[in-house]
């Protein structure tokens, strides 16, 4: 389950509560986080009421607790797809917080705990002009990927959208299984027919004998929302056996739950 406190530098972000309301009140009637958000204009007590109330809509939404309450921070449009989950973040820090580094660590600390349990993308937009914004996503990690022109209906009229995001990398190593060197390969690498296979997988590897370097199959690890399924295509045991002591290793989860009908 993903955690309501999340620990940052001089705070933590934590669930949203109803004395927070005041504060909410005064960081939403600064024209700047009115000029690049949705917040209600003019913002008054009853909004951030009622904010608190249904959590913003988020599916998940953190307050930026540094010295109180400076800020807020949200993830809406959770999509469960493999090979993980995918959403979209959004946030803004008070006036009286900006410059310190606040919304870069609040921002990496939902990055990283999505990133625990599974979440293979976050996606980032924010209107045309928003420098700041632009420059927390990238200090936490996320492209910059292109420019939607008019992409966005902010306050009854199409504004343009730089956009970005956040994927996960595993790092996929070389491992040794007796007489195998289970080696990881790209998608591009593995036969034509498997390849739609290996675009959904988190890691691809090939068993090759560790003399003459012939090949044996390979071992396809995709996550599921129960977990991660390891596959040998035609592999030797002791490999696919090598793929999921690694992925056990990194805290993994895996599943022998059958993957939905066309992954196969």
């Amino acid at each position: 389950m993903i955690s309501q406190t999340l620990t940052v530098p001089g705070g933590e972000l934590r669930s949203l509560v109803p004395d927070d309301a005041e504060a909410i009140t005064r960081a939403c009637t600064d024209p700047e986080i009115a000029r690049w958000t949705q917040v209600p204009q003019p913002y008054r007590l009853e909004h951030a009421v009622g904010f608190i109330a249904d959590r913003g809509g988020d599916d998940h939404v953190w307050a930026i607790d540094v010295d109180g309450l400076c800020g807020v921070i949200g993830v809406r449009s959770t999509r469960a797809t493999l090979p993980g989950p995918i959403t979209e973040v959004g946030y803004w820090v008070a006036r009286w917080a900006r410059g310190r580094g606040v919304a870069t660590a609040a921002l990496s600390a939902v990055r990283d705990e999505l990133a625990l349990h599974g979440f293979q993308r976050i996606d980032w937009a924010a209107v045309a002009g928003n420098d700041a914004s632009m420059r927390v996503a990238v200090k936490a990690g996320f492209t910059i990927e292109g420019f939607r022109r008019q992409g966005l209906v902010q306050r009854g009229r199409l504004v343009d959208v730089v956009v970005g995001g956040w994927t996960a990398e595993v790092d996929i190593p070389e491992l040794v299984a007796g007489q195998w060197q289970v080696q990881p390969v790209q998608v591009t690498g593995v036969e034509a027919e498997l390849r739609p296979r290996a675009s959904n997988a988190l890691g691809v590897w090939v068993a090759r004998t560790s003399v003459g370097g012939h090949d044996s199959g390979y071992i396809l690890a995709t996550r599921t929302v129960s977990g991660v399924r390891v596959d040998g295509v035609g592999a030797p045991e002791p490999a696919i056996r090598a793929v999921e002591r690694f992925l056990r290793a990194q805290g993994m989860t895996l599943t022998d739950e059958p993957l939905p009908a066309g992954w196969l």
